[in-house]
């Protein structure tokens, strides 16, 4: 599957969440798989050596694959933001102080997807 990769960012959907890139099952991808989405930035060199190092990859996110076409794969960013939290003041029923509350921290909501940071047709992908 090495030689496939990496792979190119072809659509966008538009909150972002979800990428789809040109390869698929006749690729070897399944559902589930992994990827680092990111883009080419500059090739950076080695101050002593002069030696290239290689092209910076700034990564955009990860993802799991959420559908498998023959030459299409969609993957949705795994990068999920923390629960609600509430803090809320209750009055403690067992104190004869006129206020004597207590706070109550409750986790409520689900956690959600956060999209790609800024992605763009012509991006890349690989397994990871």
């Amino acid at each position: 599957m090495s030689d496939k990769f990496p792979a190119t960012v072809v659509f966008i959907q538009d909150d972002e969440k979800k990428v789809t890139i040109n390869r698929g099952s006749e690729d070897g991808i399944n559902k589930g798989d992994r990827f680092l989405i990111y883009s080419i930035g500059e090739e950076l060199f080695d101050p002593e050596t002069k030696e290239s190092l290689g092209m910076l990859e700034i990564v955009k996110g990860t993802g799991k694959v959420v559908h498998v076409q023959p030459r299409l794969a969609t993957i949705e960013s795994d990068k999920l933001s923390a629960p609600n939290k509430t803090v809320t003041k209750k009055k403690n029923p067992y104190s004869y102080i006129a206020y004597s509350g207590y706070e109550e921290e409750v986790i409520s909501g689900e956690k959600e997807v956060i999209p790609f940071e800024d992605p763009t047709k012509g991006d890349k992908a690989k397994p990871i």
